[in-house]
């Protein structure tokens, strides 16, 4: 999304919010409106369901439901931050455990090389029968309390090593819950600018074509101010997986924000990203969408794409804001449509329904 596209969405989501403070009679305070402009925006389905419900119930919104709401607007990240750091947290106290464990072991292997010490220089002098015998006793109680002791160490090993493996797995789906959009269930910003940094850095190393898509849903906030976030929240999750369901290997497709979507396409020529867009365009195109909770008919929905090539020299900004510029063209155009960017090595293409 271009930064003139950016700032008449957010323009547009502080209108609705605004108008919506006024409709349903809520002092305008800073808080309120951080909750309606994200109810607005569609960016938390938390949040919506509240406010969809408390609607349907007709109960007013005062400012100790605002306050309550004002918390699910954060909920999601601090609960993200907290899920992250607990598992890690624990994964270092399980480290330090196994370390104790293994300290414990390096001791107790001290103490019976000192044993087999002592009982290697009696041998070596003149021994009776009966001191033979004692030194018999040692070496085999040593050895038993020895083999004892490195049973126990070992099953606190193996305990150890399971609860590891299970906190790195518990960390892995903290980190994966953070780069995750709750919504549509694909890759989030956060993602997208970690994946496209690591896939530029690589394309600039080793010479593989690597393609950026960005997408639009048509007249999205038309078809949110006519049915509702809802029947609006089902677009988008259709569009996650349709995207998800399209992509392939090393492929990442993401929610940009709002109604934009994009994919990080490596090892791809622009040619081949414009026939996979076409083909997720013409996918979504063909869906007739029915609300869910009234089986009201929703009509269609179409996307627009704009798609650009590595060139050396790129940077992850000048990659999205050529692909930007291209999906703001493919709109101006007449929408539902892919259209290459500028420089690219093939013609540009312009494909509508």
């Amino acid at each position: 999304m271009s930064s003139d596209d950016q700032h008449s969405a957010a323009a547009s989501y502080g209108m609705e919010a605004m108008r919506l403070m006024d409709e349903y009679q809520v002092d305008p305070t800073p808080s309120a409106y951080s909750v309606w402009y994200t109810y607005a925006a569609g960016q938390n389905p938390a949040l919506t369901t509240r406010i969809n419900d408390r609607l349907g119930e007709g109960q007013p919104f005062d400012e100790t439901f605002i306050h309550e709401l004002g918390e699910l607007v954060n909920a999601p990240q601090i609960a993200l931050t907290n899920s992250t750091t607990s598992a890690s947290d624990q994964l270092t106290g399980k480290m330090d455990s196994v370390l104790e464990i293994i300290a414990t072991a390096s001791g107790d292997t001290n103490m019976f090389g000192k044993s087999m010490q002592g009982v290697s220089a009696a041998l070596s002098s003149e021994i009776s029968a009966a001191d033979l015998g004692r030194v018999v006793d040692t070496v085999v109680a040593a050895t038993k309390q020895m083999e004892k002791r490195s049973r126990a160490l070992e099953e606190r090993l193996t305990q150890s090593k399971q609860e590891v493996e299970e906190l790195r797995a518990n960390l892995a789906q903290a980190r994966n819950e953070a780069m995750t959009d709750q919504l549509t269930g694909i890759s989030n910003r956060k993602a997208f600018d970690e994946v496209l940094l690591t896939q530029v850095t690589a394309a600039a190393q080793n010479g593989e074509p690597l393609c950026l898509a960005m997408a639009d849903i048509d007249f999205f906030k038309k078809f949110n101010d006519t049915f509702g976030h809802q029947a609006g929240d089902q677009v988008l999750r259709l569009v996650g997986r349709c995207l998800d369901g399209n992509v392939k290997g090393q492929d990442t497709p993401a929610r940009y924000g709002g109604e934009e979507f994009a994919m990080i396409l490596p090892n791809t020529v622009v040619d081949d990203a414009v026939k996979l867009a076409n083909h997720i365009r013409e996918t979504i195109q063909s869906r007739e969408l029915v609300k869910k909770s009234t089986g009201e008919n929703l009509g269609k929905v179409t996307m627009s794409f704009g798609i650009t090539q590595f060139v050396l020299g790129d940077t992850p900004q000048t990659m999205i804001e050529r692909a930007d510029k291209a999906l703001y063209r493919a709109k101006e155009e007449g929408r539902n449509r892919v259209i290459k960017s500028d420089g690219d090595s093939a013609e540009e293409e312009r494909i509508s329904a």
